[in-house]
């Protein structure tokens, strides 16, 4: 690794595409870093930021015998893919952590791909066999809809849906998972009852690259993306609300495996999580070549 003693000072705003992390994340691994380890690492930031949110929105009154409620339920919704691999971590870590946990994975398990991911729902398999949280498929809109009572009762809905290699129209189940996320964030907010989504990488279904978004398309509360900032938020103001709290974490990615995808005069990626407050767009010429090098992102507090 290289000394940070001799880097260059680093000054141009830096926003990826959804192909400019992919290449990233692939020579980190050619680096030595394992999907294992990058998936292990994203499903922890994210589940750091889920548990703070959910002692933020917990019940706080306890009666004579305890809490006046039920213990909140944290609803995590999964792809076949390696968002839904982040979503496996993120359930087991907030079942460990001792939460009530429920994972639904949108898909048949035949579907699932990558080691990573397929390693994962065997661990989150054993422990629902083990009883330590509530784990069940839902290949098709039917048997999702018979989950709907369950998940209308969520404190917070884990969108996991879809990440940054997704494209073209919504399919079913996932289509089915988006509006169910957010007719029930739509029906506690109308009851009065805490609810938030939180969004892995990016809110189902929003580019990373250009900010355009399916129909329909997941609103979050809180949206977790890794490594870099990435550029549909910052040249999407739309994008940007359906994201609701941005938040980039650290996985873990060494700055070597950016060499000839990032500018060496860019800005270091945080060092750990933060939260972007967006400015309005400001012209930078010499980075216009690359996905929203015309935007600056500024960094706001850190979590």
């Amino acid at each position: 690794m290289a000394d940070p003693a001799a880097r260059p000072e680093r000054a141009v705003p830096v926003l990826i595409g959804a192909d400019e992390m992919a290449r990233i994340d692939e020579a980190a691994q050619r680096l030595g870093m394992s999907e294992d380890a990058l998936m292990e690492s994203a499903g922890a930031a994210v589940a750091d930021v889920a548990l703070a949110e959910l002692t933020r929105l917990a019940e706080r009154v306890r009666g004579p015998g305890g809490p006046l409620v039920r213990p909140p339920l944290v609803v995590v919704l999964c792809g076949p893919g390696n968002n839904g691999g982040d979503g496996f971590v993120i359930a087991r870590r907030m079942a460990t952590a001792g939460r009530q946990v429920m994972a639904v994975l949108v898909a048949d398990a035949s579907r699932l791909s990558g080691v990573a991911a397929t390693h994962n729902w065997n661990v989150l398999q054993a422990m629902a066999s083990a009883h330590s949280l509530e784990l069940f498929v839902a290949p098709n809109p039917e048997m999702l809809l018979r989950l709907r009572e369950r998940i209308a009762g969520a404190t917070m809905l884990v969108d996991a849906l879809l990440g940054s290699g997704a494209s073209g129209p919504l399919r079913e189940p996932i289509s089915t998972a988006v509006d169910l996320i957010n007719a029930t964030r739509t029906h506690a907010q109308a009851a009065g009852r805490p609810c938030a989504v939180v969004a892995v990488d990016t809110p189902t279904r929003v580019d990373l690259t250009g900010g355009s978004r399916s129909t329909p398309v997941v609103q979050a509360d809180i949206t977790v993306t890794f490594h870099r900032a990435k550029a549909g938020f910052a040249l999407d103001r739309d994008a940007r609300q359906l994201a609701g709290r941005y938040l980039v974490a650290p996985i873990g990615i060494p700055l070597e495996a950016e060499e000839g995808i990032v500018p060496a005069d860019g800005e270091w990626p945080p060092a750990r999580i933060t939260e972007i407050t967006w400015q309005e767009p400001v012209p930078h010429p010499d980075a216009a070549h690359r996905a929203g090098g015309g935007i600056a992102a500024g960094p706001g507090r850190t979590d």
